[in-house]
């Protein structure tokens, strides 16, 4: 054996110079438990909306040719509206998304949309609910009262149909 040999620690004996100490802390008990977060939901505000409108259009008849010509609807604003909340509007079972970029006043109108049945996925006759959602950060906050509107089937005319309309307004005059 050589006298370096001698000298030379047994690889357990041998200090560790890349290693720190490591001190292991007690841990607190306030960081195992999970920040105290007040999860308030978003509050109702459904008492604050109002129905859609329907200017210039008769709500209890309105006609085949005035729903594929196209019908204006109005929704109104709400003191309770923010900015970043998302307005769901429903016609019947059709749904139209938007979003409201400022805040809005009670009298002012939020939305103005026109809407025909050329581009409805499912166009519904007779008694339609017109209502629309609000959501706050993915969560309902309020539902509008629902205009309940007619919307009248005509169905084509056959030629004996004509004819019979003619008859009668040579008849009547002033029909």
């Amino acid at each position: 054996m050589s006298e370096d040999d001698s000298k030379t620690p047994p690889p357990d004996e041998r200090p560790k110079e890349d290693a720190a100490d490591v001190v292991e802390e007690p841990t607190a008990a306030y960081a195992e438990r999970k920040p105290a977060v007040a999860a308030i939901p978003p509050s109702d505000i459904s008492d604050t909306l109002k129905p859609p409108q329907l200017p210039h259009v008769n709500p209890d008849a309105i006609t085949q040719e005035q729903v594929f010509a196209g019908i204006v609807i109005h929704i109104p604003g709400s003191v309770k509206l923010c900015e970043g909340d998302v307005i769901i509007f429903y016609w019947g079972r059709n749904a139209s998304q938007t979003q409201v970029y400022h805040r809005v006043g009670a009298n002012s109108i939020v939305r103005e949309m026109c809407l025909s049945y050329h581009f409805m996925a499912e166009p519904q006759y007779g008694l339609v609910d017109l209502y629309y959602e609000i959501h706050r950060e993915n969560q309902l906050i309020g539902t509008s009262p629902a205009l309940r509107v007619t919307v009248n089937y005509s169905p084509p005319l056959t030629p004996k149909q004509r004819q019979r309309k003619r008859w009668i307004s040579r008849r009547f005059p002033d029909n």
